[in-house]
């Protein structure tokens, strides 16, 4: 699973086709390189020192993961956000997460909510920006762990990259936004260790939606300039 914490040139121990992709990726991830920005080879193999091969290698996986688009004689694109992208990607998350918690959330251990439980009650408005992020997309993969289905887990790994460029691409975070998803998970943690996953899978659905709402006011608002996270769940 990608990890957008992991921020860098990649290991020069790995190969040039790898590191490239980690590095355009992690780049159009958080929204250096932004939605429907031309991305030129040339440069991209100077900063990388990588053959056009490499490059042309990495750019073709993230054309297969809905990040790039290759027109040819035109050139390379960063794929634009849309409300059509916003609606599909909560689509596939509103079938998926509450599924997996009414399906497989008896298989996670009552110490590994209470621990996840504790982080998110921690919070506070205060917490670092990204450290609040990582408790939220810490919640939502370890539920997704739940159904050890290595093909969801894949479809989920796209999903939540495109989703973590929402948050980035919608400005600044929503103060109000933070404080209603930190009860909306409290709520789906506490009715998994009542043992109501049917329940907590209904305060998924809930929570998705709220959030969806969120990332549509956000765009609509004309926030489309990445000056921090924003925590829209």
């Amino acid at each position: 699973v990608y990890n957008i914490y992991e921020r860098g040139v990649p290991d020069l121990g790995i190969n040039l086709k790898d590191k490239a992709y980690s590095y355009i990726k992690e780049k159009i991830v958080n929204c250096e390189y932004m939605p429907g920005q031309v991305l030129v080879e040339a440069e991209l193999m100077k900063s990388l020192n990588a053959s056009r091969t490499h490059i042309r290698e990495a750019l073709n996986k993230l054309e297969q993961e809905h990040l790039v688009r290759i027109m040819p004689k035109r050139g390379v694109f960063v794929c634009d956000l849309t409300m059509s992208d916003v609606n599909q990607v909560f689509e596939v998350r509103e079938l998926i997460e509450p599924y997996i918690i009414e399906r497989y959330g008896h298989t996670l251990s009552k110490q590994a909510l209470q621990r996840q439980c504790a982080k998110i009650k921690s919070q506070s408005g205060d917490a670092d920006e990204r450290e609040q992020y990582k408790n939220d997309d810490d919640l939502h993969k370890m539920l997704l762990s739940a159904s050890g289905n290595s093909y969801m887990a894949s479809i989920m790994d796209t999903i939540y990259t495109q989703n973590h460029r929402f948050r980035i691409i919608s400005g600044s975070i929503l103060e109000s936004r933070l404080a209603e998803t930190q009860r909306e998970h409290l709520a789906i943690c506490n009715h998994m260790l009542d043992g109501d996953f049917a329940k907590a899978s209904q305060a998924m659905r809930a929570h998705l939606q709220n959030s969806k709402h969120a990332t549509i006011d956000a765009m609509i608002s004309g926030n489309t300039v990445p000056v921090g996270l924003s925590y829209i769940g």
